[in-house]
């Protein structure tokens, strides 16, 4: 979908939440605008539709820190992360949310938000029927545009983002206390004591300091910028326990549906297989009323059937020395596989010519098809002679003369 709905959330249900839509395909804003507090946010469930949800919150709100952590035993290393930064952090450990950023070097980025503001957050969100595709602190949205650092102002603050996973969000007026304990950790972080290059996104910017360098990049709407930038954050807090249920109940319900579809697939095929069977018999049945008859048919004196097979072999025997008789039984012998695999298809009048051997029959089917599998099966042990073909509503009609080989 190219459309998708921007939303910025406060620290507090009465702080202001701004919100854009933006057209992706089109590249340009459908909509956007401001509500002035957390409560209005339903007013924006008709805009939302089907379009994904991406949600900043403000960095004020948590803490983005850095700790020295080895690559090597890194996996078992983050299971102790909480216990690594207590005292780095005012609040219990136990009550935060932590989620690791991006690598730098032997530091990697964290960022830690307590419990309550995330089921806050959430909470806001769900009471005005809206779902997170990801929720993203603010200054990390901002693009860093081959810059080390990148700055925006955003109402009364001072949206800073300084690396890849780590930034800070200020009042303006606390700039000049904050920005010094910032360089002091970039530059030892650095390999060089060059000014660092800042993307700057507003121009009402202004750091009293040499060591920073303002780049201008284009102007636009600060909620513009940071929807630009939130599909390329480095950190999503919807994570761990927060990560959306719904991904995993949609893909329960894929499987679930999947097994139900299963289960409805192998009981049908097995009643099909039971059909199948019971037809299969019907028709060998059929079959073998139709062989009984034409015996009968050809051999008058004989009145009960028990076993045709056997019975037809003893009136061949009987019959040898008697010309066309045995000829015209083995011939019978000989079509018994094409009656068995096209059980459509019926004799309607048989007639034996012992002079010059040959067997003439007028066939009834359900269709061409029929009969061509028949003729097929049949040309294999004998010369066979194709009449007409005649078809009606139901049936198709054909002549055919077979000689033995």
């Amino acid at each position: 979908m190219s459309e998708r709905l921007f939303i910025r959330l406060g620290k507090t249900s009465e702080h202001s939440c701004s919100w854009l839509v933006w057209s992706e395909q089109e590249q340009e804003i459908i909509a956007s605008g401001e509500l002035p507090d957390a409560a209005s946010l339903a007013s924006l469930t008709e805009r939302v539709g089907n379009r994904p949800v991406d949600v900043l919150v403000p960095a004020a709100s948590m803490t983005l820190t850095q700790i020295a952590l080895p690559e090597k035993g890194q996996h078992q290393a983050l299971k102790a992360l909480p216990f690594m930064l207590e005292e780095s952090i005012a609040s219990d450990v136990d009550d935060m949310h932590f989620v690791v950023g991006p690598r730098q070097g032997e530091n990697i980025n964290v960022v830690a938000v307590e419990h309550q503001q995330m089921q806050q957050w959430l909470s806001w969100l769900s009471d005005a029927g809206l779902k997170a595709k990801r929720i993203v602190p603010d200054c990390l949205a901002l693009p860093l545009e081959q810059c080390r650092w990148a700055v925006m102002s955003f109402g009364e603050e001072y949206l800073l983002r300084t690396g890849e996973g780590a930034g800070v969000s200020l009042p303006q007026s606390w700039v000049s206390l904050a920005l010094p304990k910032l360089l002091v950790d970039a530059q030892q972080q650095a390999t060089d004591q060059q000014a660092i290059d800042v993307a700057c996104y507003s121009d009402n910017v202004q750091f009293e300091t040499q060591d920073l360098v303002l780049t201008a990049k284009p102007l636009e709407l600060p909620m513009m910028v940071l929807a630009k930038g939130i599909l390329h954050a480095p950190v999503n807090l919807l994570s761990g326990v927060y990560k959306p249920k719904r991904e995993y109940s949609k893909q329960l319900v894929l499987w679930r549906n999947a097994a139900i579809i299963t289960a409805i697939v192998i009981i049908l095929a097995l009643v099909n297989k039971g059909l199948a069977i019971s037809q299969l018999n019907q028709q060998t049945a059929e079959l073998r009323s139709q062989s009984e008859a034409i015996f009968k048919t050809v051999s008058p004196g004989i009145n009960r059937i028990v076993n045709i097979r056997s019975q037809m072999d003893s009136q061949l025997r009987s019959m040898q020395g008697q010309g066309g008789g045995a000829a015209f039984f083995e011939m019978l012998d000989g079509l018994k596989p094409a009656f068995t695999q096209v059980p459509q298809l019926k004799p309607t009048s048989l007639r034996f010519e012992a002079n010059r051997n040959e067997l003439r029959m007028q066939v009834s089917a359900d269709n061409y098809a029929q009969l061509d599998k028949f003729k097929e099966i049949v040309a294999k042990d004998f010369l066979l002679e194709g009449g007409a073909m005649n078809s009606n509503d139901d049936s198709v009609t054909s002549s055919l003369t077979l000689r033995s080989k």
